[in-house]
């Protein structure tokens, strides 16, 4: 079904294919008239649409509002199109010079795609069947003469117009290429400074760096961001950093000034602040003029008198029964912390939408990660003073089954959920939305875990019998020590950096507690991921020194 912007003129269209196909001309004099009429500036009376193409006045009762003239003009084309295909007009019928598509784009001096683009402001085609039986788009000779006298500086600009050969194009793709050596810009600041330099058009240069990238993805100058690819230069001084190394050594290794590494780096770190999602629950407060001094610097609201501390249940493990010393938070407490969290966050996002990665400075940086930083300080009191909730709402779905911690971490993940959704300013208190919201996904997943624990028992069973048989265990203290100094040895193989990383990411040797990858990323100055990478290596390493003594071990 035809598309009109106005439902008036495709319903006066509906009419038009109803009436006798002799009438057909006529009406199609009539939209070229009436397209010779129209500004598309002003507003026009249906009652004048329907008489100058039909010649009839419309019953009082069914003259609507008026038309735009803008929505008007593109009507108008494809009620001409339409009128045309339904009538299956022949050339003969037409008795008047007519042209095609490739005839009229010769007569004007443009391409088939300028001649198609014009429809779209006001060029009007017929559909009219040719001797051969194909029915194929002709322009009317009045159709063309009304639209290059309406559109003449149109016309004549697109008569100029000269598409660019192989080398312009090349020449366009070294001259972005060159400018975003001497400064990294996004491709519609490129796109503008270039068609000031050719005279082009911008579009013209945009679309022609586009398809360079589209052509040559291994060579492309933008991501589909319009933001500048990562250079191999960038990408060595990323590659370096992750590997530990100081902008100053990094910046002798590639050959760089140290000016150039470090806006390297804050472009990166730029551009995944720029990725980040950062959703927070709006309060008309935020917009206040003082609303740091009526959020963040306002006092605290003062705990609850001391209440007796509830107790825990007798057969939590300790790390859970650690969470009943944290103090429930009063609604005071609660309204406030939220407050203040998603005030935080409401500034974050705000910030990060007018961050641009390639001109961000160190300070943009840095407030944008600050208050990210202190949001999830908040969030985390948030978190502490909830978790018990979990626990409470877990023993009542599981009581002391085997799967009580699996089902408490799902809860845990249900609770921040709900934190994250929490409105504040509803009056509500978290525990009531929150317990909701963890119910309501235990409700889904117990009976599935349960399902598949019996499910799936005898075949546990069965592969840890394999497994037992296959596998035995050391049976003696000698020959755990063993192990324990096969361990060792294998560990003097490993560099300084990949046995630091094993023994403290696993505690071994009285190392202390163990230490997560980010601990140990931040120690080496290098990433979390990074960090893995190196552990993998090591890991890998160990593996191949403790073969040959697993193999005497399982023999005995």
């Amino acid at each position: 079904m035809r598309k009109y912007l106005s439902s008036d003129v495709g319903q006066l269209a509906h009419q038009l294919t109803l009436s006798p196909r002799r009438l057909r001309l006529s009406q199609l004099d009539g939209v070229e008239t009436l397209l010779g009429m129209v500004d598309p500036e002003k507003a026009y009376p249906y009652e004048l649409i329907c008489y100058t193409i039909t010649g009839y006045h419309p019953k009082a009762s069914e003259r609507p509002a008026s038309i735009p003239g803008e929505a008007l003009v593109a009507d108008l084309v494809t009620l001409a199109d339409h009128l045309s295909r339904k009538a299956k007009l022949t050339t003969a019928e037409l008795n008047e010079p007519f042209q095609t598509h490739e005839e009229l784009a010769d007569t004007l001096g443009v391409s088939t795609k300028t001649v198609r683009r014009w429809r779209s402001r006001g060029l009007t085609g017929i559909r009219a069947v040719f001797d051969d039986g194909v029915g194929r788009t002709v322009f009317r000779r009045r159709s063309v003469d009304r639209f290059v006298k309406q559109n003449r500086e149109l016309v004549e600009r697109g008569a100029a117009f000269r598409q660019l050969t192989d080398a312009e194009k090349a020449d366009l793709v070294d001259a972005a290429r060159g400018m975003l050596e001497r400064r990294r810009t996004k491709l519609c600041v490129v796109a503008r400074e270039l068609a000031s330099r050719t005279g082009r058009a911008v579009e013209t240069v945009r679309y022609t760096l586009r398809r360079w990238d589209e052509t040559h993805p291994d060579d492309a100058l933008f991501a589909g961001d319009g933001r500048p690819v990562l250079s191999e230069r960038d990408a060595a001084i990323l590659r370096w950093h992750d590997s530990g190394e100081t902008p100053r050594e990094i910046a002798a290794t590639v050959g760089c000034a140290v000016d150039t590494v470090k806006r390297a780096l804050r472009e990166h770190e730029a551009r995944g602040l720029s990725d980040t999602r950062v959703e927070y629950i709006y309060n008309e407060l935020f917009d206040a003029p003082n609303a740091d001094r009526l959020i963040l610097e306002a006092p605290e609201p003062a705990p609850p008198e001391r209440t007796r501390t509830p107790r825990p249940p007798r057969d939590l493990p300790a790390y859970l029964r650690a969470l009943y010393d944290t103090p429930l938070l009063s609604p005071e407490q609660e309204r406030d912390l939220f407050r203040r969290y998603n005030y935080l966050k409401y500034k974050a996002a705000r910030r990060l939408e007018a961050l641009d990665a390639l001109s961000a400075t160190d300070q943009e940086v840095a407030e944008i990660r600050t208050l990210l930083r202190h949001a999830g300080v908040f969030k985390k009191r948030i978190i502490s003073a909830n978790l018990r909730l979990v626990v409470s709402i877990a023993k009542r779905h599981v009581g002391g089954a085997a799967n009580f911690f699996e089902v408490v971490s799902d809860g845990n993940v249900s609770l921040l959920r709900a934190i994250e959704k929490f409105d504040f300013a509803r009056g509500n208190k978290l525990s009531t939305y929150a317990s909701w919201a963890i119910m309501k996904n235990y409700a889904r997943t117990v009976p599935e875990e349960h399902y598949h624990c019996r499910r799936y028992v005898t075949g546990q069973a069965e592969l840890l019998d394999a497994t037992q048989d296959h596998h035995p265990a050391p049976k003696s203290e000698v020959e755990l020590e063993g192990v324990r100094s096969a361990l060792a040895e294998s560990l003097e193989d490993l560099d300084e950096r990949e046995r630091t990383i094993v023994t403290e990411h696993y505690g071994l040797f009285g190392q202390g507690p163990a230490k997560t990858l980010e601990q140990l990323g931040r120690r080496f100055g290098v990433t979390k991921e990074r960090v893995r990478q190196i552990e993998k290596r090591a890991l890998g390493k160990i593996r191949l020194t403790l073969a040959p003594v697993a193999a005497d071990l399982l023999a005995d």
